[in-house]
């Protein structure tokens, strides 16, 4: 049977090389049925030899910024306190990582990892703190825990044709519109999200 999936020309020219996925996004495809990963949309932020990680831009948690930094003993501003915070991954979910718009006279907040221009990401504890009071970062996403991957593993997922490597949609970035952020996202490198379910129930 011939794979709509392989035919497509715009997933063709997206299995792009290893070495350059990071900075970048990965767009999981249906028949990806891992319950975590099921119709995410991923920031990675590395990419090499040892590994990979990034986080999930789409997987909503279960509590707001007031009841997560209220756990950590930090009082929040009431203008953040219904803001939503994210499922970055699985890897070390009690792990708070804040990805982040650098602004003209903020702290540089450290360890942080320069995402791409501009795009950082931060476990920094003074980050939370100010994030807190209000004095952080105006454009920012709270996450608990990342996604990660060992030496090959990604490269692994990407021959079993698990994800569709893409470059970073800036749009896509600090979404509320978790529901459809996949569909976005593939809509943002011209695939329709039909097609690409209807390929996958192909091949099932």
């Amino acid at each position: 049977m011939t794979d709509p999936l392989a035919d497509n020309p715009t997933l063709r020219d997206c299995q792009v090389a290893t070495s350059s996925l990071a900075p970048g996004m990965l767009i999981s495809v249906p028949r990806l049925q891992d319950p975590f990963f099921s119709r995410t949309v991923i920031m990675l932020v590395e990419h090499g030899p040892e590994g990979a990680y990034g986080v999930v831009l789409n997987r909503r948690a279960p509590v707001d910024m007031a009841t997560l930094l209220d756990g950590a003993g930090l009082a929040v501003d009431a203008e953040l306190a219904t803001e939503s915070v994210w499922w970055g991954g699985p890897v070390h979910p009690e792990t708070g990582v804040v990805l982040y718009l650098e602004e003209p006279g903020l702290d540089p907040y450290e360890p942080a990892t320069d995402v791409l221009p501009g795009l950082r990401l931060s476990s920094s504890m003074d980050l939370l703190r100010d994030v807190a009071n209000g004095r952080g970062p105006r454009t920012l996403a709270l996450y608990l825990g990342r996604a990660s991957w060992g030496p090959g593993q990604i490269e692994a997922e990407l021959e079993q044709g698990s994800w569709i490597p893409a470059d970073t949609e800036d749009s896509l970035l600090f979404s509320e519109q978790a529901g459809d952020l996949w569909e976005a996202a593939l809509r943002s490198i011209g695939v329709d999200p039909a097609y690409v379910a209807s390929g996958d129930a192909a091949q099932a």
